[in-house]
């Protein structure tokens, strides 16, 4: 399947700040495994691994195979934690998925060619919102959305409804939520959310949804 990777893991019996201390001189970190409706599982896991998995195309939307003992447990990264003094990873909670159920994941947004508003028109390229929030299964996250902008025009906007999913993708993220717009210079100086309205208010559509941004993410996974 694609979009999965496969990990092993050790079962810790002990925790504390000691153990932890002592794992990380190992090359490992101390991390938890929520299972659906169970117990969390104290494990721990190569910290190369999960440098790995956030390296990947798919970073923390990777499906994870983990290995532990004779079972095996479908998951996906819910946090990674830092050292605060450093870029040192040092915990990772993970959360159980079955492959056969959706997910809530978001997803960046890639923009790609230059608009016809800026190169003619002499327009202010505004990227308002940079990643949407989709549900579907976990071998089916995609990596990224790409966005052509090439034929964006003054006072145009492209909105989460214009992006294109493949079948089985649900964008959860509302349809008249700014994904990006080319806008006056004087609006872009205003900020994100006036030159989102400038550009809605020149296709005729209201400017506070136009204006509409996640301000907080939801839960990565449900």
């Amino acid at each position: 399947m694609e979009n999965v990777m496969t990990l092993n893991a050790e079962t810790r019996h002990e925790v504390g700040k000691k153990i932890a201390k002592k794992l990380r001189k190992e090359g490992r970190i101390p991390a938890i495994y929520y299972g659906e409706d169970k117990e969390s599982i104290p494990i721990s896991l190569a910290v190369n691994d999960i440098k790995a998995i956030l390296k990947s195309g798919s970073g923390e939307n990777t499906v994870l195979r983990i290995h532990r003992e004779n079972t095996q447990m479908d998951a996906m990264l819910k946090e990674v934690q830092y050292d605060y003094l450093s870029d040192n990873i040092i915990h990772a909670d993970l959360i159980h998925i079955d492959l056969n159920k959706a997910v809530n994941v978001n997803i960046p947004i890639v923009i790609t060619g230059e608009p016809v508003g800026v190169k003619v028109d002499g327009g202010f390229f505004e990227f308002v919102t940079r990643e949407v929030k989709i549900r579907c299964l976990p071998t089916k996250i995609p990596k990224e959305f790409t966005v052509e902008v090439g034929e964006l025009h003054m006072g145009h906007s492209i909105k989460a409804a214009d992006i294109k999913a493949d079948e089985g993708i649900k964008i959860l993220t509302d349809s008249h939520v700014v994904i990006c717009a080319v806008t006056s210079r004087a609006a872009a100086e205003e900020g994100p959310r006036e030159a989102a309205a400038e550009a809605a208010e020149a296709e005729g559509a209201k400017p506070e949804e136009a204006a509409a941004k996640d301000k907080a993410k939801a839960k990565d996974k449900e």
